[in-house]
């Protein structure tokens, strides 16, 4: 990602990302983030290993922050080629 798309990124994810969710991705959202709650502390009385899962949550998140990177600079490159 060159500069200035990083940058166009950054304001993207700081004051306009919030207002692209439709009611149905924000509900959506919010009940995921709750499962996600409710998940890790059935995980952690299981006995399971935190760290190790923290360490599969962060690679896992890595991946998915990347994508939206890319998929953020595609739309970008498209939008411009396309003007």
């Amino acid at each position: 990602m060159d500069e200035l798309t990083r940058v166009l990124w950054d304001y993207a994810c700081r004051c306009r990302l919030e207002g692209c969710y439709s009611l149905e991705m924000k509900t959506m959202r919010e009940e995921e983030e709750e499962m996600s709650g409710r998940n890790r502390e059935h995980i952690e009385k299981a006995g399971c290993p935190a760290e190790e899962l923290e360490k599969l949550w962060y690679g896992l998140e890595v991946i998915r922050t990347v994508d939206m990177e890319a998929a953020f600079t595609c739309g970008l490159r498209l939008g411009l080629a396309l003007k």
